[in-house]
């Protein structure tokens, strides 16, 4: 486990000998990995992730259809568009005061255990849902939990894992979180006419390995005296707070990060309408397309991150590895923009979640590369202002997405396509914003 990282007024009144032994030993821990805390992340990924992607891949359009079918398309923007403004939000405050944290529980632990508690209310609340505004108390919960898990989350991999292996480790949690993904898009359809299940099936597995997870984790603990002593609204205030010209390569890459997830928030939200509204999927066909899209685009995630997270570590060539995930999720977008049919669509999927496959550990570890004061202190804290970069487009996105379909159904080429195109076009701004990092490569 790495120790806690010393604060600037401890360093400073460190003699020059002492300064000396502690610059060593904070060279050589990362060196060192424990694979109790990797085994920790992988555990605690498949579990948030078996809880809570069914719901967001199968249950929350299918649920939203169900108790409003005439405001689907909006019904299911908002939802998603409140999920993410709210981690948004809440993920630099938590990420701050989780940096501050000086339990002897750990830094991390306490919100990686009551922010998924939270987030099983909230499915349970979705699994109950008979309105839209159900929905919407429901998919609120859901992202507080997910705010405060979030938060300490993000700082796991950084405050365990030294650089040369991050991709690797990133790489390997988000094709665990993938596999879960898959498992349960399997499961969920199968639970299509039970509301509740559909929403909460997967916790009899989830709750247990979380468990086992946060037990097994080796947090890092805090020295009260290394915390800065400041009012909690101050810290609060602090955690929104970054300059950009103190640390320009971070805020390209934030930017990149911004412009390509907001091209994957137009992508991936509205699959399921496109296969109903523009191939003309009929209702007995859905279940079983859903679970082959599904599959087919987790499986696609999955090969793109195994070799995003091998590349990235040995070749690192991270900002090039940014714009190729940029320029593949275009061109699948492009295929899928103009599929006659649905094995066209499927393959266009498959070659679009490739790219964000490719992207993840890509774009992940270029992030932990350009953190302000080398990732030495306030981890959490920055790596929850990258969340906004990731969220806020999915906030966003999918509230525009039905402007840019109604938009687009004025012209020859019709709403859905045009969706998809302008889904690669922005995703190829942010790849184009990346190459302006200068001190990685």
């Amino acid at each position: 486990m790495i120790p806690p990282a010393a604060s600037p007024q401890t360093v400073s009144t460190h003699s020059d000998s002492a300064q000396a032994e502690d610059t060593a030993t904070e060279e050589a821990a990362p060196q060192k990995v424990s694979k109790r805390n990797v085994a920790a992340i992988l555990m605690t990924t498949f579990a948030v992730s078996f809880a809570t992607l069914m719901p967001a891949m199968v249950a929350l359009p299918i649920i939203v259809a169900r108790v409003s079918p005439e405001n689907k398309e909006s019904g299911l923007g908002i939802a998603l568009g409140i999920t993410s403004f709210l981690g948004m939000l809440l993920a630099p405050i938590f990420g701050a005061i989780s940096d501050r944290t000086t339990l002897r529980l750990g830094m991390r632990r306490p919100f990686l255990i009551v922010g998924p508690c939270i987030t099983v209310a909230g499915l349970v609340t979705l699994g109950l849902a008979d309105s839209l505004a159900a929905v919407y108390v429901a998919v609120v919960t859901m992202a507080v939990g997910s705010g405060i898990a979030g938060a300490a989350d993000g700082a796991m991999i950084p405050d365990s894992i030294p650089d040369r292996l991050r991709g690797r480790v990133l790489g390997f949690s988000t094709v665990t979180g993938v596999s879960a993904g898959l498992i349960a898009s399997v499961v969920g359809p199968q639970f299509i006419d039970n509301q509740f299940l559909l929403a909460t099936a997967t916790l009899p597995l989830s709750i247990p390995l979380m468990a086992i997870g946060l037990w097994l984790y080796r947090d890092r603990v805090l020295d009260p005296k290394d915390v800065p002593q400041q009012p909690i609204f101050r810290t609060v205030l602090r955690s929104y707070r970054f300059s950009p010209k103190s640390a320009p390569d971070f805020a390209w890459v934030w930017l990149g990060r911004f412009f390509v997830t907001f091209g994957i928030a137009f992508a991936a939200s509205f699959s399921i309408y496109f296969l109903t509204d523009q191939l003309k999927v009929s209702k007995a066909e859905l279940p079983s397309l859903i679970a082959i899209n599904s599959m087919l685009s987790l499986g696609g995630t999955t090969l793109g991150t195994i070799v995003g997270a091998f590349v990235t570590d040995r070749v690192r060539s991270r900002r090039n590895l940014v714009l190729v995930s940029a320029l593949l999720l275009a061109t699948g977008g492009l295929i899928v923009a103009f599929s006659p049919n649905v094995p066209i669509f499927l393959i266009g999927s498959g070659l679009l979640f490739f790219a964000i496959g490719l992207f993840i550990p890509t774009d992940g570890v270029l992030v932990m590369s350009v953190l302000p004061g080398g990732g030495k202190s306030d981890v959490a804290k920055y790596m929850s202002l990258v969340v906004i970069a990731d969220q806020l487009p999915r906030s966003i996105g999918p509230m525009i997405a039905p402007a840019v379909i109604a938009l687009g159904a004025l012209t020859s080429l019709g709403g859905y396509p045009v969706l998809y195109l302008t889904a690669g076009v922005v995703a190829i701004l942010g790849g184009v914003l990346v190459r302006r990092v200068r001190s990685v490569n």
